[in-house]
């Protein structure tokens, strides 16, 4: 019964991702690292094919050998998010306690954003 709970909510966040690759402000690769988590405990055979997919295997791989975040993923994730958090604080919200509150979240997201590696750690020999 778990198992398909797993799959079906691999599922959903696998076509949530999909979808953020062509509507803005949907995020993607949070879903798909999702959905991969969902199909490692489902779905074997999903999983093995979403690691070698060609659009999404490469994030995928990184993350899962050493939390890698790619420098230029880095950039444009805190870039597109103090963009669009900036936009919000400036002319959306009005509460200054909101706006307050998103500041702090986008720079804890930013700072864990950059504190990933950015390449793979060498792996050592056994």
């Amino acid at each position: 019964m778990i198992r398909k709970l797993y799959l079906g909510l691999g599922l959903v966040s696998l076509s949530i991702g999909f979808a953020g690759m062509f509507l803005p402000l949907v995020p993607t690769t949070p879903l798909v690292l999702l959905a991969a988590f969902f199909f490692s405990r489902s779905s074997p055979r999903i999983h093995r094919w979403l690691r070698a997919h060609r659009r999404f295997g490469p994030v995928l791989r990184d993350w899962e050998n050493g939390q890698v975040i790619r420098p230029a993923a880095k950039a444009a994730s805190v870039v597109l998010m103090f963009g669009l958090v900036g936009y919000s604080v400036w002319f959306v919200v009005g509460s200054p306690y909101i706006q307050v509150l998103l500041i702090l979240i986008c720079l804890g997201v930013a700072l864990f954003v950059l504190s990933r590696p950015s390449t793979t750690p060498p792996r050592r020999p056994k």
